[in-house]
């Protein structure tokens, strides 16, 4: 968290506020967060376009790039008071944006364009736009894998975007048991993953992403996401299809929901 549709959420609000903007100054104040860079340019002049790989926003520019990634509590806040987490600070000619990180999982990354594919490289192909060529590589993958579903999933260098949350609710809607080992699974399985997919994260995305109780996502404009009214077994109780009690399980530690009833071990 952020996953897919926060990071694309975030960039429907900055993209008509920041591209054209020349970025005037800039610092990067926390060691962390700045660990992938060892020197950085000083002048990036105006930003010609943002765009989303999975969970990374990239701000492109006409020589470099500035990579974020928000790992699990990363803000990107707009005209805002510096606090004790605020990472990094981009002052352009008209607005200024801040990057917080509670926790300091995220980063961001500035490179050079010619070299920014070949960090981009490392993840895999965003969910949302699996060429036929991709959703093969991706099954003769997971052939071989024999980790759970969920692991597979999550695991950004298979295919990028999908999250603690959303993989929970996509395996939900594809009536499988995140326990069921990846191998496992046939053609038909990762239809359903495929499909249900795109439709989760389009969905989540129309409603301008997650909010859980914590609080710690919003968007820039300050306004909160709303997809969490509409999940289905992330953090429920019960199941909103049968009735059923959810258990909560968790696979290497990280906290899984899964209806019985709904949810088939494939093995």
């Amino acid at each position: 968290m952020p996953e897919l549709p926060e990071v694309e959420s975030i960039k429907k609000i900055v993209s008509p506020i920041f591209i054209g903007q020349k970025l005037i100054k800039y610092s990067i104040n926390d060691e962390r967060t700045n660990r992938f860079n060892s020197k950085i340019p000083n002048n990036l002049g105006v930003l010609l376009d943002i765009s989303r790989k999975g969970k990374v926003l990239d701000f492109t520019f006409e020589d470099y790039s500035i990579l974020f990634h928000l790992g699990m509590s990363g803000r990107i806040e707009i005209n805002c008071k510096i606090t004790k987490h605020t990472r990094a600070e981009f002052k352009f000619n008209h607005d200024y944006l801040l990057f917080d990180d509670i926790r300091k999982f995220g980063y961001i990354k500035i490179t050079s364009n010619d070299l920014k594919d070949i960090h981009l490289q490392m993840i895999g192909p965003d969910i949302l736009e699996l060429s036929i060529k991709n959703k093969r590589n991706i099954l003769e993958k997971a052939k071989k894998s024999k980790v759970t579903i969920k692991n597979f999933l999550l695991n950004q260098k298979n295919m990028s975007g999908l999250g603690n949350i959303y993989v929970n609710e996509v395996l939900f809607k594809a009536k499988i048991n995140p326990l069921s080992i990846t191998e496992k699974l046939n053609q038909n399985h990762w239809n359903d993953i495929f499909l249900y997919s795109k439709k989760v994260l389009t969905s989540a995305i129309k409603n301008n992403g997650t909010t859980l109780n914590d609080m710690t996502y919003f968007l820039p404009n300050g306004d909160y996401g709303s997809n969490q009214n509409f999940l289905n077994v992330y953090n429920k109780n019960n199941c909103n299809k049968c009735k059923n009690n959810i258990d909560k399980l968790y696979i290497d530690n990280r906290s899984s929901y899964v209806c019985k009833k709904c949810q088939f071990l494939v093995n």
